[in-house]
């Protein structure tokens, strides 16, 4: 009977030590950093903002140590040219999904003198500002496919100032 309690409270003990030691992994690789799921990303990008453009963009997305990145997008549309580079910092949320935020600045040339039949200084021009972004990102396991959605402010300061609200979604392919 001793020998059968004895029994019994050194397998708690050492159900209680495996717990712990199972927790204290379990602790360690969450606090770990996460390696981002892939080093450069290139593909498409399409925005919508009530800045009266739409735009539809060319993007890569490169990190250079996880989880500090540049995202460089060109866009174009109707009559107009679109540059922008932005940093972004990610953090994994999920083992799937990642969220990221950022702010860059951004320029762009538009033209509707169609022909020159209108006054240049009213129908062309430059402009500049800086967007911010705040956004999720997914990469699929099985193929290099990855997809993301931000949204963020974007404030033009050339040549009139304006505040705007952007939404964009990416998909690229992702170079492991």
């Amino acid at each position: 009977m001793c020998n059968l309690l004895r029994y019994k409270e050194q397998n708690r003990n050492l159900f209680s030590m495996k717990n712990i030691l199972i927790s204290l992994m379990v602790v360690c690789a969450l606090g770990t950093t996460h390696a981002q799921q892939y080093n450069t990303a290139f593909g498409v990008r399409g925005d919508w903002s009530n800045l009266d453009i739409d735009l539809a963009q060319l993007t890569v997305k490169h990190y250079f140590h996880s989880p500090h990145g540049l995202e460089t997008n060109v866009g174009f549309g109707n009559r107009y040219i679109w540059m922008q580079f932005m940093y972004h910092q990610s953090h994994d949320l999920t083992s799937e999904f990642d969220g990221y935020w950022g702010a860059g600045p951004d320029v762009g040339y538009w033209n509707r003198n169609y022909g020159n039949r209108y006054d240049p200084a009213t129908t062309a021009g430059w402009w500049s500002g800086v967007t911010g972004c705040l956004g999720i990102e997914y990469t699929f396991v099985g193929f290099p496919i990855n997809l993301a959605c931000d949204i963020g402010p974007s404030f033009r300061v050339v040549p009139d100032r304006q505040v705007a609200l952007m939404i964009g979604f990416n998909c690229r392919y992702a170079f492991r």
